[in-house]
């Protein structure tokens, strides 16, 4: 029989395209459940039919009958879509189709099986496996894959393009009014938003239908156009400001909002620039700031503390510039000196000495001459890392 060959490791027929859609009109789909997938380079399939080396991606599958009973044909099938991928687990029932080869230019006959969306028995997006009569309880979705019970699936709004993955993971990109959706109302029904998150919110099963939570999500990016986000910041303190921006729950309008345990942003090779038009607040139980050359703040005027912020200008303390300070300190010190003299050397108007002026004239002259050993350009009193204009 044209196309018929046997599977040596699967123990059964494996067939050729034109044998599997026989009897099949033109485009109608057939149906097949997942037997094993090829999914790294470790291993080596050759297809009997056809006597190539299977790509990555491709599945072994056993062909279902109308009442998705096996029929015990089995054979390969390629995927179809790129570069878009979903890998179906073991057990699971995919649609088949017809794809032409590389070989199309020079056969317009050439044609291999391809499979595209995994059909939905359950309504889960975890998997939809269809297990064998034969299965024995062990390994459902094959070796490794853990069955997640409670990955539920999301409640859909108009409209919505879902793309949802096995562990949680979802995209959502829509924008229209929904009981459901805490995002829109009539005020911005229609308005564009994406909405990206890693880990669903704990539940008791994976059944029941749920949507994104910014707050319980493992993490989350928002894309907002006039939307107001329920975000609980982690830290509200606003104390450097005149007058504090909305919080993040309040705010409405074009906005990205990410959220997550930890945010950690790298620029392996050049520079991470943050530019705002207003303000850019930073906010947290410690900030740290460490530089490997230098670190340069620059500003009309920059206050430390809040105290300064809010203060009349009057009583606002300033800082000391060190070299000013430290020629101020020169000048005073080399008029305690002359005075050091004067008094060592302080007689009585008899014309004998001042013992006890004479004394303090010489302790004058020795402190002096210490406080002077601490100035200059290499003054210990002086910082070596922070300058100010």
């Amino acid at each position: 029989m044209a196309g018929l060959g046997y599977n040596y490791n699967l123990g059964s027929r494996v067939l050729s395209p034109s044998d599997i859609f026989k009897n099949k009109n033109v485009g109608e789909n057939m149906n097949a459940r997942v037997i094993d997938s090829l999914l790294d380079d470790t291993r080596e399939w050759i297809n009997d039919g056809t006597k190539e080396k299977c790509p990555i991606g491709t599945i072994r599958c056993i062909r279902l009958n109308k009442d998705n009973l096996a029929t015990g044909v089995t054979f390969y099938a390629y995927p179809s879509k790129i570069p878009t991928s979903y890998i179906p687990h073991e057990g699971e029932v995919v649609r088949l189709h017809h794809n032409p080869t590389a070989d199309l230019q020079f056969n317009s006959t050439s044609e291999r099986i391809c499979y595209g969306d995994v059909v939905n028995l359950w309504g889960s997006p975890t998997h939809n496996a269809l297990p064998a009569n034969s299965f024995d309880g062990q390994n459902l979705l094959g070796k490794d894959v853990v069955e997640l019970r409670t990955i539920n699936p999301l409640f859909p709004f108009p409209g919505d393009i879902l793309t949802e993955g096995r562990q949680g993971q979802s995209i959502r990109i829509g924008g229209y009014k929904s009981p459901k959706n805490i995002l829109v109302d009539d005020s911005n029904n229609g308005k564009p938003f994406i909405l990206i998150s890693n880990g669903q919110i704990k539940t008791d099963n994976g059944v029941d239908h749920i949507i994104e939570d910014i707050n319980e999500d493992d993490n989350s990016i928002y894309f907002l156009s006039n939307h107001k986000a329920p975000l609980k910041e982690a830290n509200s303190k606003r104390d450097s400001y005149d007058n504090p921006p909305l919080k993040a729950d309040q705010y409405k309008g074009n906005q990205l909002i990410i959220n997550a345990d930890r945010v950690f942003i790298n620029a392996k090779n050049e520079s991470v620039l943050i530019s705002s038009k207003q303000s850019i607040g930073i906010n947290a139980d410690t900030i740290n700031l460490d530089a490997t050359d230098y670190m340069c703040v620059d500003a009309n005027k920059i206050f430390l503390g809040k105290g300064a912020r809010i203060s009349p200008d009057g009583l606002r303390e300033p800082v000391i510039l060190g070299n000013e300070l430290d020629t101020f300190l020169s000048i005073v010190l080399d008029m305690i000196q002359n005075i050091g003299e004067a008094m060592k050397n302080a007689t009585a108007q008899t014309g004998g000495p001042v013992i006890s002026l004479n004394l303090e004239g010489y302790c004058v002259l020795e402190t002096t001459k210490v406080l002077q050993s601490l100035l200059g350009k290499n003054a210990p009193m002086k910082s070596k890392k922070v300058f100010v204009e």
